[in-house]
């Protein structure tokens, strides 16, 4: 059994930054609000953020994935504007790792929350997902 505290530690951390272009914009959902940053990206550069900071850290044949997200989007960001992200690892309980998230722009705070990932075989996973893709009442 991996354990998971030889390989990572509390505080490991890792920026992500994010210039504000058409494709982070909330103008995908919302064509009155195309000149700012979408929520939906910030999750993405959030996520992103934590798996830079960890995964590295891991022995081959082992990810994480994600199992759940919660964040406030607190201030509006310019097209033009660089947003940092940030991941911290405050937590790891067995194979559950729980990061505390953080992001930034000129102007101050951007949105805040927190991510949790399980360590994961890479192998097992992509098992268990063909298993669920070809079963007979699903079927792919």
């Amino acid at each position: 059994m991996l354990d998971i505290s030889d390989h990572l530690s509390q505080g490991l951390s890792h920026d992500v930054k994010v210039f504000v272009t058409e494709d982070e914009a909330v103008g995908n959902f919302s064509p009155r609000l195309e000149q700012l940053l979408a929520t939906s990206a910030c999750v993405k550069a959030f996520i992103r953020a934590a798996v830079e900071a960890t995964d590295s850290h891991l022995p081959d044949g082992y990810i994480t994935v994600g199992q759940g997200i919660e964040i406030t989007h607190e201030a509006p960001s310019f097209l033009g504007t660089t947003v940092t992200f940030k991941a911290t690892l405050m937590r790891i309980e067995g194979n559950k790792l729980t990061y505390e998230l953080t992001a930034w722009d000129h102007a101050g705070t951007v949105g805040r929350g927190w991510h949790t990932r399980a360590v994961v075989n890479w192998e097992l996973l992509m098992n268990k997902a063909r298993e669920r893709a070809y079963s007979k009442d699903r079927g792919v």
